[in-house]
């Protein structure tokens, strides 16, 4: 699907998996794809939810780092809603806006924030801008590389004049415009927020926080912001990674004395940077 016929659709006529199969296609200029299924953390979402409505402590605030689409985030939203908790939800990612640009007639391209070419949009036919290893072999390779040159340039050029041709695009999930209360925010989670300061309740994030992805350090790093940004004693913390479709994952909970993280519950034996968070550094949280 073109991203010109994505963004022009009713969000009530586009189906999940129509979402997942544009975004599956996006990938941006940090060599991220906007690849998120739908409800794959579903199982997840459920026994997590069973343990929070178990304490007495009430979850106002929900924030979840590295949504991508942010279809994962509407559906734990919509999940802590059917169990009765109606929280707000801030889901965060590097790169969640864009530009639409009408590069020449019955040709666009869409751009990251970054100004690099997500998709190209020739007369109607998607094409990705990213090189996959058989490009080499099939000739591709040049074509795209031609295609990013001309029209990825050009396009910058239009958004940076304002021309009425390249419109503001958000690189999310059109359905979040119905949920008032579920906001998408630009953030880099090894940098700090002071806004996120001592403010969730729960805080998740999923398939980020791994040495699939970081180094120890970054690691260390990433899981010093996020605990900072729990919001006292009885706090919650998901740490989870997807892997052969089973999620690894531990639930963290401050303990009472807010002095740290005390394991509530493992999935498969538990997330892998579990041990970085119970060695993390809590707030003081009477300051």
């Amino acid at each position: 699907m073109t991203a010109a016929r994505f963004f022009a659709a009713d969000p009530k006529e586009i189906w999940p998996a129509q979402e997942d199969s544009f975004f599956n296609e996006l990938r941006t200029n940090n060599a991220t794809y906007k690849t998120t299924a739908h409800d794959r953390f579903a199982d997840l979402d459920a026994a997590c939810i069973a343990l929070l409505r178990q304490s007495a402590r009430p979850i106002r605030e929900v924030l979840d780092i590295g949504v991508s689409s942010g279809t994962t985030t509407l559906a734990l939203y919509d999940r802590l809603r059917e169990a009765g908790i109606d929280a707000r939800v801030t889901g965060t990612d590097r790169s969640v806006s864009g530009h639409l640009v009408r590069v020449l007639p019955g040709v666009r391209t869409l751009l990251d924030d970054g100004g690099a070419p997500i998709q190209h949009d020739l007369f109607g036919l998607p094409v990705r801008p990213w090189f996959r290893r058989a490009d080499r072999y099939t000739g591709m390779r040049g074509v795209r590389s031609a295609l990013n040159a001309t029209l990825g340039g050009r396009a910058r050029r239009l958004v940076a004049a304002g021309a009425s041709g390249a419109s503001a695009v958000r690189l999310v999930s059109p359905r979040l415009a119905e949920r008032p209360r579920v906001t998408i925010e630009c953030n880099d989670i090894f940098a700090p927020t002071a806004a996120y300061h001592r403010r969730f309740d729960l805080v998740r994030v999923a398939n980020l926080l791994h040495p699939g992805y970081f180094s120890v350090e970054q690691l260390r790093l990433g899981i010093a912001h996020t605990v900072s940004y729990l919001s006292g004693p009885g706090a919650w913390l998901l740490l989870a990674r997807t892997l052969k479709r089973r999620h690894v994952a531990t639930l963290f909970r401050v303990s009472d004395d807010g002095a740290r993280l005390e394991i509530a519950d493992r999935f498969n034996g538990g997330a892998e940077a579990e041990w970085l968070a119970l060695e993390a550094q809590l707030p003081a949280w009477n300051k």
